[in-house]
């Protein structure tokens, strides 16, 4: 990638904040203390290595319940709070990129409760909303419940359910995760930061090719019309041109573009334990390193969604690794879903 193409400016807006966040590097959990989670021969063992990280003052309650949830969950509320007392009136929106798989899981579950007629609440990820804000915000069509971008994604949702006639819904959500795309791209266009814009759009090209990845995985004969989103910089057309083409072809194709070594590791593990689990690894690992490269940089937006983007991954990480010792699970799938 050529990255002399962005010129990242300095804001002394956010000069204290980036070095309060410089300052709280400690915070992450360094690679050799990952490779003895990963070691660990039970959950007493794990524990213990992660007793010595930040997250110490969490073991009794993990413990007690057996699950790390609860540390997520309270860390992206921290997460939010900060950004919320932190962020100018018009970056605020941040937050909806840097939470933008979660925001997404959360209105399928929405989509999903209505139309089964169950309460998903349980499967709902407290994020930006809680579920019962959701749900008024649904019924109601009440926007006071959620902010204008929310608020459309719900409207859309809406209008699509309550249209009369026979639906399919896995075109229905195909169809709004197209949607979401294209809004929460326009979100980012809105904060006038090119680089947080391209990483959207580099998301979106991830998507693509992940999508086009499993329909092939699948044998599905429709086209890619319905799984590719607007927004990436991959064109669409020569997307949709790797239609009759052997996957083969399609990866030495792709392996020419930015996402070379996420093509690669993903075709050669697609018939694996790791699967896609390589695929979501290695976007994350570009990702990370994509945002490394200005580093250089002292205080900017980009600096303040770098460090709390790299604490999301690390949190997840955390959990498969939990997860993982707490059923047993073989330490070379864990390995590849965190390595």
């Amino acid at each position: 990638m050529d990255y002399d193409r962005y010129e990242i400016e300095d804001d002394s807006y956010y000069l204290f904040t980036c070095a309060e966040l410089k300052a709280r590097e400690y915070e992450f959990v360094e690679r050799a203390r990952f490779e003895r989670m990963l070691e660990s021969e039970d959950m007493d063992s794990f524990l213990k290595v992660l007793g010595e990280t930040v997250y110490a003052p969490f073991i009794l309650d993990i413990s007690s319940k057996s699950s790390f949830e609860k540390v997520m969950m309270d860390s992206y509320g921290n997460i939010l709070r900060y950004l919320e007392e932190r962020l100018r009136d018009e970056h605020r929106m941040l937050s909806h990129i840097l939470f933008f798989e979660e925001i997404l899981h959360n209105m399928k579950v929405i989509f999903k409760s209505v139309i089964l007629e169950k309460d998903l609440s349980s499967l709902f990820i407290p994020v930006i909303y809680d579920w019962d804000q959701l749900a008024r915000a649904y019924s109601s069509d009440d926007h006071k419940y959620a902010d204008k971008f929310t608020g459309k994604l719900m409207s859309y949702l809406k209008d699509i359910l309550e249209k009369p006639g026979e639906k399919d819904y896995r075109k229905v959500e195909l169809g709004f995760e197209k949607f979401y795309s294209g809004e929460i791209a326009g979100i980012a266009a809105d904060l006038n930061r090119k680089m947080i814009s391209e990483y959207i759009s580099q998301r979106i090209d991830l998507i693509n090719i992940e999508n086009i990845y499993r329909w092939k995985q699948m044998g599905e004969k429709k086209g890619f019309g319905e799984i590719l989103h607007n927004g990436g910089n991959i064109s669409l057309n020569i997307l949709k041109g790797f239609e009759s083409e052997t996957m083969d072809y399609m990866v030495r194709e792709l392996e020419r573009t930015d996402y070379g070594d996420i093509v690669i590791r993903g075709a050669q593990y697609l018939t694996t334990d790791c699967s896609f689990s390589s695929f979501e690894r290695n976007r994350d690992l570009y990702f990370l390193e994509y945002f490394d490269n200005f580093k250089y940089s002292t205080s900017n937006l980009e600096k303040i969604f770098q460090f709390f983007l790299k604490k999301k991954i690390e949190l997840g990480n955390i959990n498969i690794l939990f997860t993982g010792v707490l059923y047993n699970a073989g330490r070379s799938n864990i390995k590849c879903k965190i390595d």
